[in-house]
């Protein structure tokens, strides 16, 4: 479909949250072949209901075009809709979507669509924020299918002025050899020399082993406080319960990483890891992807295609019924 049509079948939604709040939306109903299936992407931040470089008008399109009707919305406080973000600093906002704090509204715009659309089957997701709040919500809600996941957090951000010390192990080994191979340029000394540096994170990069987390039994790693400020590291303590129980209601999921994105190695340290076993044993329903080279945000054309063609294949393989 050409996207002049495109944009004219694209239809601008409100409706109330649970607090009386009105969120704003864009539908887009699918282009041909309808199915009973709708997909919801989700806020995943400050970037609402478009995402980063309009990532999610891209995903929708394609998604239309696969005969799927999408929906995309910002949540209360962020974008268009009602209400006022609570927080002063960005990582904190994100610390409290790390959490769930969207969820209601999820499931909000999963009554609307439901009300209006006549679509009682859904997946959810998105990038990042958008990923985790699919997660949390759906695990409760029978209508929801599957999780689009693309770059799940498996971390408590927050504004904490130390946050160096939750660096992954693997993120410090890569920062060590990127600090001992610049010990022989005359700019890096420089920097060293006028305080540039970054000397906390320059002296536990080299000099302080990460946390062993990563080799603790499955199913047994130390419980965190959920705090990034009291804990070893800022693992999320509720992203087990909520995987588990998202995948318990025989759901599918897609998780979609950047190999160049500190979220892919968080994933792999603090979950994967050491909880083996929780992935053996959904692996039935769970389907990984790893984009190389690609960052957070899937800036190049060529890793948004990658992206587009492994959710086409996904949801083609599991939802073509």
């Amino acid at each position: 479909m050409a996207a002049g049509g495109y944009a004219m079948n694209a239809q601008a939604v409100t409706f109330r949250n649970r607090n009386g709040r009105n969120l704003f939306g864009i539908y887009h109903p699918a282009a041909s072949g309808q199915r009973n299936l709708c997909i919801v992407l989700l806020s995943p931040g400050i970037k609402n209901r478009v995402a980063p470089h309009r990532l999610y008008v891209k995903l929708a399109r394609r998604l239309s075009e696969m005969g799927y009707d999408v929906f995309r919305f910002d949540p209360e406080g962020l974008g268009d809709s009602e209400g006022e973000c609570r927080f002063e600093w960005v990582a904190d906002l994100y610390g409290a979507i790390q959490s769930g704090c969207f969820q209601e509204d999820t499931l909000a715009a999963l009554d609307w669509l439901e009300a209006n659309k006549a679509t009682d089957k859904f997946i959810v997701g998105g990038l990042c924020g958008g990923a985790i709040t699919g997660m949390f919500a759906g695990r409760k809600d029978p209508r929801v299918a599957g999780l689009l996941s693309i770059g799940i957090p498996v971390v408590l951000e927050s504004s904490d002025p130390n946050q160096e010390r939750f660096v992954s192990a693997g993120q410090k080994d890569k920062l060590r050899r990127g600090y001992l191979a610049r010990l022989l340029q005359p700019r890096s000394w420089l920097r060293l020399l006028t305080f540039r540096s970054d000397f906390r994170m320059l002296y536990r990069s080299i000099f302080r082993r990460g946390s062993k987390v990563a080799g603790s039994p499955p199913g047994e790693r130390p419980v965190s406080d959920g705090s990034a400020r009291g804990g070893a590291d800022p693992f999320n303590p509720a992203f087990p319960d909520a995987f588990d129980a998202f995948l318990g209601g025989r759901r599918e999921m897609l998780l979609v990483f950047s190999g160049a994105d500190r979220i892919s190695w968080e994933f792999e340290e603090l979950f994967a890891g050491p909880y083996e076993s929780l992935l053996r044993k959904h692996e039935a329903r769970i389907e990984r992807h790893v984009i190389d080279g690609a960052n957070h945000i899937m800036s190049f054309q060529d890793w948004q295609d990658d992206m587009l063609r492994i959710v086409d294949q996904w949801l083609g393989e599991r939802f073509s019924g």
